[in-house]
């Protein structure tokens, strides 16, 4: 081999060590940065407050570049943990960071902000709170827990959201009652103005409010997470919020809490208000005694090319919902591939045991009118005891709504407190297709209120592919049509079996 090839050998061969060298430079490094909770003082034992060790270590660790603070297997308790750019925690099985129940190891609201438009302290509540973070993780099969402690207690005020769901219970002969949450009312995770945020295979537990509040984030994977509230208690303890974020991708989890297991909402905040955009939500097992899939009903901020697929709903108060009520613009939003199961649940809670709720409204007289549109419907199968509402806004309809391959069947209520009328009712939009749907009750037993399948009203361009209808105990009213201009009907519906009214 001649001496000008031995050298280049050399040099390639020199070249791939160094690389090599540098690889396990940074292999070593990044386990040197692969801190146990324990070695900064935390105490792997319920009854031992660990917030200043576990502070320690998330201020360590973010001092030197990052890393992840290593909960070994035991039972942890902290009060209030700030989260600092490029820290990471993983959970061990049989891990459990528990959330004091103490409200003093949590920091009072002091509603002082500097100019910058940041708050002095932070304005949130939680276990984990985080502003302005970046690259900052969960994973492991661990837990955090809530400790949430709930009362019952009589009715202290009407939610003017529920009122006549409420006065109808009343008159039904239903104890005004309901449960409560104590102090300290935090939330598990509350992360702000954030981006690069992973969430992976964690469980959280009985969070005394919402459970993982994210707003204003960028770039979010939540993937594998379970979440778990008392379903008759779990008041307020939302499963996952996100708050006016961008890119974000949600697979996989299984969520069955006391309030909206997965929620989109744009809040104001500091004067400020974020859209929701480019969301995925997929291959989720969700069970609510609110909503499972939502958008609102805080939105001040507009949603714009959102899915949610792939989804089993089950014993669920409310299957998805669209509701505006501060002005938002909505739009491209797709549910598709869902199987719906719906049951009324007591009279404080959102939702009628209805499938499908989409509506626009204003919070008060004063506030803007929102708009929703270009909402697509395809491959659902639902069950409920709530008829399903499709409503717009006087003097602002929805519109160009589509639902594709829609299977609805309406079951007798449960509750003493009856509230469904119709299997779908549709009000003030335009643009409506209903292509091979399908509507229908169940007929061993009639409730007193059930009038027709579709109650349409106030609809410019009505369009009915190939409309299935079940009959049950009319030979007519399959269809109650009110004010429906430019209608459309392609297959077989017979008209002599329709009910109209002007």
């Amino acid at each position: 081999m001649m001496f000008a090839q031995r050298v280049l050998l050399l040099i390639r061969f020199t070249r791939c060590v160094c690389v090599l060298l540098s690889f396990m430079s940074m292999d070593l490094h990044a386990q040197n940065l692969w801190r146990s909770a324990l070695d900064y003082g935390a105490v792997a034992h319920k009854d031992t407050n660990s917030t200043a060790a576990l502070q320690a270590a998330i201020d360590d660790l973010n001092r030197r570049g990052g890393g992840t603070v290593y909960f070994p297997s035991g039972n942890y308790l902290s009060g209030q943990l700030y989260l600092k750019s490029n820290v990471n925690f993983f959970f061990e099985t049989n891990a459990t960071l528990y959330a004091s129940q103490d409200p003093d190891d949590y920091p009072k609201r002091s509603g002082e902000y500097r100019a910058d438009n940041q708050s002095a302290m932070p304005n949130e509540l939680a276990l984990f709170y985080g502003d302005s973070v970046r690259n900052v993780g969960f994973f492991g099969k661990g837990r955090l827990h809530g400790q949430a402690v709930r009362v019952w207690e009589p009715l202290r005020e009407v939610d003017m959201f529920i009122a006549a769901e409420t006065e109808n219970a009343r008159k039904a002969g239903i104890p005004m009652e309901r449960y409560y949450v104590l102090e300290p009312k935090i939330r598990l995770i509350c992360i702000d103005n954030a981006s690069n945020l992973t969430f992976r295979d964690i469980t959280l537990e009985e969070s005394p409010d919402w459970t993982l509040h994210l707003g204003n984030a960028f770039n979010v994977v939540i993937d594998g997470v379970t979440i778990l509230s008392n379903l008759d208690k779990g008041v307020n303890a939302d499963g996952i919020d996100i708050d006016g974020c961008r890119n974000v991708r949600i697979s996989n989890c299984y969520i069955a809490t006391g309030d909206d297991a997965i929620c989109l909402k744009s809040t104001m905040r500091k004067g400020l208000s974020y859209p929701c955009e480019d969301i995925v939500v997929n291959n989720c097992t969700l069970i609510s005694t609110s909503t499972a899939l939502k958008i609102g009903t805080e939105s001040h901020g507009n949603f714009n090319n959102i899915i949610f697929s792939n989804c089993v709903i089950r014993n669920t108060n409310r299957g998805i919902s669209i509701v505006v009520r501060d002005g938002a613009v909505v739009e491209h939003v797709y549910f598709t591939n869902l199987i719906i199961e719906c049951n009324r649940k007591n009279f404080f809670w959102w939702g009628d045991g209805d499938p499908i709720r989409f509506i626009l409204l204003k919070r008060t007289p004063k506030s803007r009118l929102g708009i929703i549109r270009n909402i697509f419907l395809q491959n659902i199968t639902a069950t409920g005891m709530g008829s399903s509402l499709i409503q717009g806004y006087e003097g602002r309809p929805l519109e160009n709504i589509v639902l594709d391959n829609v299977r609805l069947t309406l079951l007798p209520e449960t509750r003493p407190d009856k509230r469904a009328t119709d299997v779908l009712q549709i009000r003030q939009a335009n643009g409506v297709t209903l292509r091979h749907v399908s509507l229908g009750w169940q007929y061993e037993n009639k409730e007193p209120l059930w009038r027709a399948a579709l109650w349409a009203e106030l609809i410019d361009g009505l369009h009915l592919q190939w409309l299935q209808v079940k009959k049950h105990w009319k030979k007519n009213g399959w269809l109650s049509l009110h004010k429906v201009t430019n209608l459309q009907v392609d297959g077989n519906i017979p008209e002599a079996e329709w009910m109209k009214t002007k």
